[in-house]
């Protein structure tokens, strides 16, 4: 769930609302996650701040380890969509085990308050259930100094999980972002 909360605070539409769609292709007869409702405000999302997420949707599957990722990601620069490559497991990176992203909650023993209020795990495995997490708040507080760069502009982020070779959850966002007390530029947003 981390690995999503960050892409959904890196990732927003500045003009209008996000957009977001579930991408599992109609050719999944199993998919293990699918979303039915997200929200994302301020849009922009300004950063560091506050950002109000809430998703729906349904865990239909037990998974854990046994599913990979592949995220792509692009931000649009100079009128093109241009691939943000990968770095620092940040950009269109493969991860072969998303679950490292939530091992720090697992260490910790908390899951974000938010998610806890809510009884939504954030730690593998996950397990069939409602996901039902309503707007609700998370601060964003900073971005490594490597990736203040793309902390500014419109992103678009497809993140598919892959079970063998079959794409089993997909999500698809763009939204714009901007740094609190940024006005933006020519080249980087």
């Amino acid at each position: 769930m981390k690995a999503v909360l960050l892409l959904l605070s890196i990732f927003v539409s500045s003009e209008a609302s996000v957009i977001w769609k579930d991408c599992v292709p109609s050719t999944t007869a199993h998919p293990y996650v699918t979303f039915t409702s997200v929200t994302v405000s301020p849009s922009p999302v300004v950063i560091p701040g506050n950002v109000t997420i809430g998703v729906q949707g349904t865990v239909h599957h037990h998974f854990g380890t046994d599913v990979k990722m592949v995220v792509h990601m692009d931000k649009y620069l100079l009128g093109v969509w241009t691939k943000v490559p990968c770095s620092q497991n940040v950009g269109s990176c493969n991860y072969d085990n998303p679950c490292e992203f939530l091992s720090a909650f697992k260490s910790s023993g908390t899951c974000p308050a938010q998610l806890t209020a809510h009884g939504l795990p954030c730690t593998c495995p996950f397990n069939p259930s409602n996901i039902n997490l309503p707007p609700s708040v998370f601060e964003v507080t900073q971005i490594s100094q490597a990736w203040q760069w793309l902390a500014t502009g419109k992103f678009r982020v497809q993140a598919e999980m892959i079970h063998g070779q079959k794409v089993v959850g997909c999500f698809h966002v763009e939204m714009d972002i901007k740094r609190s007390g940024h006005s933006g530029g020519f080249l980087f947003g």
